[in-house]
């Protein structure tokens, strides 16, 4: 009888996890946020990754259109900071998978699903983040581009190539 109780516990654990089935996506919804960067947000103390772009890092410059440094990655994070903070309900987020550093990847929005800003798309088209891992912004990315937004109206280093090269001066020694 014991052994019966203890498969069946198994069981009803098994079926009743709230850990979704790998490929299965499933929507967060919540009030409780913190921005962590310009591309990661947490949702109920549970960090997600925003799919399809990239932000520059917090410590990232960035030049204008005269060359003089400005702190793209903190602008980048407090543009994100204000779109969801302006939400009219909570923020939802459709999460498709885990990243290598075990961050939630997902689509984010201002609002509902269906009904709310698509954050990702906003922070590329205001020139805030670059279209990256996904081709899914890369329209937005060319009208930023042509506009000359935030990003794209001086110089700037990709994040991705920012990260490689710190990486690189880290272990080098400079």
């Amino acid at each position: 009888m014991l052994r019966f109780c203890v498969v069946l516990a198994g069981v009803i654990l098994l079926f009743s996890r709230n850990e979704p089935i790998a490929g299965e996506t499933y929507l967060l919804v919540s009030e409780q946020i913190r921005i962590v960067d310009g591309d990661t947000i947490a949702l109920d103390g549970r960090k997600i990754r925003l799919l399809g772009i990239d932000a520059p890092e917090l410590k990232q410059l960035c030049e204008d259109d005269k060359g003089n440094p400005w702190h793209c990655g903190a602008r980048s994070r407090d543009i994100l900071l204000g779109m969801l903070a302006a939400a009219p309900s909570p923020v939802s987020c459709r999460i498709t998978g885990q990243d290598r550093y075990k961050r939630l990847l997902g689509r984010c929005f201002a609002g509902s699903e269906d009904a709310g800003l698509d954050v990702q798309r906003a922070l590329v088209r205001s020139g805030l983040a670059v279209a990256e891992y996904t081709d899914d912004y890369l329209i937005e990315e060319d009208l930023a581009r042509a506009a000359t937004l935030g990003l794209w109206a001086g110089r700037f280093d990709r994040p991705k190539d920012w990260r490689r090269q710190k990486r690189v001066n880290k272990t080098s020694g400079n």
